[in-house]
């Protein structure tokens, strides 16, 4: 228990495995050595009996082309968490398997999540990101449009984010309005292959202003599908206190932390990285409880080799140490790969 409390500080705190070592008077290779049978204890999610008002999902990407899939809820704790490859459907269907049917999903508007959400809790609205939708109109206006229709539709999903309520939200989607009535001639414009023959690419002709009419009609999309004023629907609210309009508690939350994790951990193998990132998140659940999880075949087992595998852990110190083709290397430095 001691070796794995060692183990647990160190992996999700932010000192190296050499500052570890040191603070317990003993050398790195010595801790390596007596935590490597830690790596084998998989940390599990519990099973959450709550039924939340909000949760909100988010995936984040990680060396060796993975992608971790965080559930969250109203508390802003992890509640399910899964690794994949891609955010896709499928991936997001078997996340929320043992989550309740909560009052408001928040996304940031991926295909995935939003076909899982609508599959996996019918009839439930969705809240699509407000930030990530000022991040999608940035993208097609700049944040210095050189017309005056740009200019006016960016401060208007500047303002977005800033709508808190069901009067607000109707007040925006006024301006919206006025805003299509004064620049509508201007989106329709078009442009034919003869005026830009360079630019033509096989086309008779395409819209002068498309990344205009792009970030317009998005908005559009988005308010008539439900998913851009979702959070102050007063039959959403039912007379509680205000939902989310946006997934800041969550990458600012326990993405961030996770992020960190691994950035205080460079040059982990792929295995040591996932459960690195496995552990950050475990600890941030309502009530964590890591020594249940450990068994005497953890531990019983030879440093360095899970039970049940002939071979040694990939990354420990077993296998860094076995000649490998000249390869002088040990794990968090120029490790083998």
């Amino acid at each position: 228990m001691a070796e794995f409390r060692a183990f647990l500080a160190w992996v999700t705190g932010k000192e190296s495995m050499g500052e570890a070592a040191g603070r317990l008077g003993v050398t790195r290779q010595t801790f390596s050595a007596r935590v490597a049978w830690c790596w084998n204890v998989e940390p599990g999610m519990p099973d959450d009996p709550r039924t939340h008002r909000y949760v909100m999902a988010d995936g984040t990407y990680v060396p060796y082309g993975w992608c971790l899939l965080v559930l969250t809820g109203g508390d802003g704790r992890p509640i399910a968490w899964r690794w994949c490859d891609s955010e896709s459907k499928a991936a997001y269907l078997q996340l929320p398997k043992r989550v309740k049917r909560p009052g408001l999903p928040v996304c940031d508007g991926g295909r995935g999540c939003l076909a899982a959400a609508e599959r996996r809790w019918m009839d439930v609205p969705v809240q699509r990101c407000l930030v990530h939708v000022l991040r999608n109109t940035r993208v097609d206006l700049t944040n210095r449009p050189r017309g005056e229709a740009g200019r006016g539709l960016l401060g208007l999903a500047r303002r977005l984010v800033r709508v808190t309520t069901a009067d607000e939200a109707t007040a925006w989607l006024k301006e919206l309005n006025d805003w299509h009535g004064r620049h509508d001639d201007h989106l329709k414009e078009r442009t034919v292959a003869k005026q830009d023959p360079m630019h033509a690419r096989g086309r008779k002709w395409w819209w002068t202003h498309e990344r205009l009419r792009r970030a317009y009609f998005r908005l559009v999309r988005l308010n008539r599908a439900g998913v851009l004023f979702a959070f102050c629907d007063p039959a959403v609210l039912k007379g509680g206190g205000p939902l989310p309009s946006a997934t800041n508690q969550l990458e600012g939350g326990v993405n961030a932390v996770v992020k960190r994790a691994l950035d205080h951990h460079r040059g982990l193998s792929e295995e040591h990285m996932r459960r690195c990132r496995e552990w950050a998140i475990y600890m941030l659940t309502e009530q964590p409880d890591p020594m249940t999880l450990v068994t005497p075949e953890h531990w019983r087992t030879r440093k360095g080799k899970p039970a049940g595998n002939d071979g040694p852990m990939p990354g420990t110190m077993t296998a860094v140490q076995e000649p490998t083709d000249g390869v002088d290397a040990y794990e968090s430095g120029f490790g083998i790969r």
